[in-house]
């Protein structure tokens, strides 16, 4: 196994114990959107673990399919459990909508499969983590919550943090910058989720 390898073996193991954290914290009967994000990103944890253990193209290749769940899923789904239990929970629901166009033009992206598409998918990528981002900022100053205001920056981080330092300031950086702050946003969400029970 050589040294990239073992890194990314790593930065998954991390992952798969933040998101083994947030089961831990978390009852998928209270809060299940939390729960489905923090299964998300446990299988995206193990399918890379697998991947990096076994170099199977078949994992490499799920795994890589996971990874552009992991941009968009568990975003929405915990800010539609943290609005929930927030006092302006009308805006739940619009936090679960997010995904439905952006699904719809992943699945036609993959039918018609052009660079056109790719760059649209790109732009309702980025639009729904900003717009889930700005939320969770929002929820964070309302509530006055420090896990929250953490989590939206690390969602930040994993995204646009991640791409910044790839490009600009040294190659394969980014990768490990994008596992360590999801495995801390996973964190975090256990303990801001858990803070409401």
């Amino acid at each position: 196994m050589s040294d990239n390898s073992a890194v990314t073996g790593v930065m998954n193991l991390l992952l798969c114990g933040a998101t083994g954290f947030g089961f831990y914290q978390i009852g998928p009967q209270e809060h299940p959107y939390a729960f489905t994000a923090c299964v998300v990103g446990f299988c995206h944890g193990l399918l890379g673990l697998v991947a990096t253990v076994s170099g199977d193209e078949n994992t490499t290749k799920a795994n890589d399919a996971t990874n552009a769940l992991m941009e968009i899923v568990p975003l929405p789904l915990l800010n539609v459990d943290l609005f929930m239990g927030a006092d302006s929970n009308n805006l739940a629901l619009g936090h679960g909508l997010f995904i439905v166009p952006l699904a719809v033009s992943v699945i036609i992206g993959w039918a018609k499969d052009s660079e056109e598409n790719g760059s649209v998918i790109d732009t309702l990528k980025t639009l729904t983590i900003l717009g889930n981002i700005t939320s969770m900022v929002y929820l964070a100053l309302n509530e006055s919550s420090w896990n929250l205001g953490g989590m939206a920056f690390l969602a930040f981080m994993a995204k646009f943090g991640a791409a910044f330092f790839e490009e600009n300031v040294s190659e394969g950086t980014g990768q490990p910058i994008t596992y360590i702050s999801w495995s801390g946003f996973f964190f975090l969400t256990a303990l801001a989720v858990a803070g409401e029970k």
